[in-house]
């Protein structure tokens, strides 16, 4: 009888401890994590592989009429702090405020908490990142004399096209203003503001002594 009981408990603690394994093998959940980003993506409107975008945490995505949001492959957006240590103040947004803006995203590229705003075009190239809470706006929002609200007075407002290249690294909580193009390979730094354009290879500390 013990030895029957014995066989029960063990083989109910075997079958328990196996289905627990399946259940949390990532390998088993990722093609309904690529399946649920994907449709997640393509809900918002946005030009984007099966499989290529990974989302942590969902993303705010604004997208105006005949505007356009394309993703590259390999790309990661972090919208929760569980996917970056130094800390996420809000989900990653990407925001076309206009008919016929554009975002363009390449690929290989990360962001976290990031903010990008478009009333005309943001370009971003290959193998970029944006660190914690940085963001690229290339529209003042609103004229200085029309404060409505952006979906009312963005049309007033000044744009001007934003193009960043290849292996460019914008650190935390730095802020890209309109008309800015950085060359390949540029580093800005944390809480930098950049007003100008940065050539290639340079290392950016903008506003900060």
């Amino acid at each position: 009888m013990n030895k029957l009981l014995n066989l029960l408990v063990y083989s109910t603690i075997h079958l328990i401890l196996g289905i627990k394994h399946r259940l949390t093998d990532p390998r088993r959940w990722s093609m309904l994590s690529s399946y649920i980003d994907y449709n997640f993506l393509k809900y918002h409107g946005v030009d984007v592989e099966f499989g290529s975008v990974k989302l942590i945490g969902f993303p705010i995505i604004k997208k105006a009429r005949n505007s356009k949001i394309a993703i590259g492959k390999g790309v990661t957006l972090v919208s929760h702090s569980k996917g970056n240590p130094a800390g996420i103040n809000h989900p990653v947004i990407l925001a076309t405020l206009l008919e016929g803006a554009t975002i363009t995203i390449g690929n290989g590229c990360g962001f976290s908490g990031s903010t990008i705003c478009s009333a005309c075009s943001i370009d971003i190239g290959d193998l970029s990142g944006f660190g914690a809470n940085a963001a690229a706006y290339d529209t003042d929002f609103h004229s200085i004399k029309d404060f409505r609200t952006p979906s009312d007075g963005i049309s007033m407002a000044v744009s001007k096209p934003i193009k960043i290249g290849k292996s460019v690294w914008i650190g935390a909580n730095a802020l890209i203003l309109k008309g800015v193009q950085i060359e390949d390979n540029c580093t800005v730094g944390a809480g930098a503001i950049v007003r100008t354009n940065i050539s290639a290879g340079t290392v950016y500390r903008g506003d900060i002594p």
